[in-house]
């Protein structure tokens, strides 16, 4: 029998370009997910907000997945912080949609507090699966301040969503103890299920190949991958990389993958940032490229550099492993759990930039590169989305027999 569920992502869509405002690891997840689901027999709808006039209601896509787009506010994007004002339309928009269409789901799957906070108004006698993907206490506590651009409610809005939420799914164990800890709620029933990774588009590859192809010259090449938040920390590896040029003897290429954005506020703060560090000619800011694209600048790098002062996974590094790239991070969130210090790749200190220096300056110096890269790959393998997908659906499963047994009175 084919299970019906809604994947609300309501504050950022799944069609949305990667890498762009409030468009990144999540949409992947939720797109990605949706699709392997369908293979498993889920029938996934995914509700999000219109922000385009031009944009038709339902969107088809691969194996029966549809992106569904509710009114509610401008069709355009806000600011996130406005977000909140629009939860009682997106509810209600909801609602009209599932009526006009005749359509009760087995289940809803949100993602964000956003969408946890309609999920509760519209969820009726179906379960409500919530993934928080961020969280802004969590932020805070590894950023040193809240995030200026979220709303002043989304504490409260988190707790709400944890408290009363059937489930709450988190991709590693740690997540459950920094909600116990600085939300003090422990969820109805916690699951952990790491995200996937597409482990046959991001695979090892040539990689003198791969540099010939995008034109990457240079003894050692360093990768960052990710937008230009500052809890991303590009202006961590920057410094750290300033640290160590005078001290390599190979020339040096900072490959920077990011949204430019037309030369945004960000863009030209961290590129004179680099200038500042006399980075000139070092580091290279390239705008943003499809997935197929982004897995030979993964193979073109010697290592990849994933500096965020916090990470509930790192999908960027999981896909870097993935190809056979050691990663350097700090010990942060899912980073700590899925890279190996000096076994797949080199861990930093939580916050340290001296640290984070110290272990680039390693890894762009070690002759086990090539070896620690197929010990990556090989780490990852466990990161399939089809295992992704699965324990999903097996949770799913539990949620509706646990719903069947109390309607039963079993």
């Amino acid at each position: 029998m084919t299970t019906r569920i809604a994947f609300l992502s309501l504050h950022s869509s799944p069609l949305a370009k990667i890498g762009t405002v409030d468009a990144g690891g999540m949409n992947v997840y939720v797109g990605r997910l949706a699709e392997e689901l369908a293979r498993l027999d889920v029938q996934v709808d995914i509700f999000t907000r219109r922000t385009s006039s031009g944009t038709p209601e339902i969107v088809e896509g691969k194996h029966g997945v549809r992106v569904v787009h509710l009114d509610a506010g401008p069709a355009r994007q806000v600011p996130k912080s406005a977000l909140p004002l629009y939860v009682p339309a997106l509810a209600a928009s909801y609602s009209r949609f599932t009526k006009r269409h005749c359509l009760e789901y087995d289940l809803l799957h949100a993602h964000y507090w956003l969408s946890g906070l309609v999920g509760l108004e519209v969820r009726g006698g179906a379960p409500l699966v919530a993934m928080f993907h961020t969280l802004a206490r969590v932020k805070e506590f590894y950023s040193g301040g809240p995030d200026p651009s979220d709303s002043s409610l989304r504490y409260e809005g988190e707790r709400r969503v944890m408290e009363n939420a059937d489930a709450v799914t988190v991709a590693t164990a740690d997540e459950e103890l920094h909600m116990e800890r600085l939300y003090g709620v422990k969820p109805l029933n916690y699951v952990a299920i790491p995200p996937g990774v597409d482990l046959r588009r991001f695979s090892p590859g040539d990689k003198e190949k791969s540099r010939q192809r995008l034109q990457i010259a240079a003894d050692k090449t360093v990768l960052f991958v990710g937008r230009l938040d500052p809890i991303k920390g590009l202006d961590a590896l920057l410094w750290a990389m300033a640290d160590i040029r005078p001290r390599t003897p190979q020339t040096l290429k900072l490959v920077v993958v990011t949204d430019t954005g037309e030369e945004s506020p960000r863009y030209l703060r961290y590129r004179k940032l680099a200038s500042g560090l006399g980075l000139d000619g070092v580091v290279e800011f390239r705008d943003l490229v499809p997935q197929k694209t982004l897995a030979h600048y993964y193979r073109a790098a010697d290592v990849c550099v994933v500096p965020s002062a916090y990470e509930s996974f790192g999908m960027a590094a999981v896909e870097a492993m993935a190809c056979a790239t050691p990663v350097v991070a700090f010990r942060v969130g899912g980073l700590a759990s899925t890279i190996a210090h000096d076994e797949t790749g080199y861990l930093a200190s939580p916050g340290s930039r001296q640290d984070l220096a110290q272990q680039l300056f390693r890894a762009v110096t070690s002759d086990d590169l090539p070896a620690m890269g197929a010990r990556a790959r090989d780490a990852v393998e466990q990161y399939s989305w089809a295992r992704t997908a699965g324990k999903t659906r097996d949770l799913y499963d539990r949620m509706r027999e646990t719903v069947a047994e109390s309607l039963t009175g079993a």
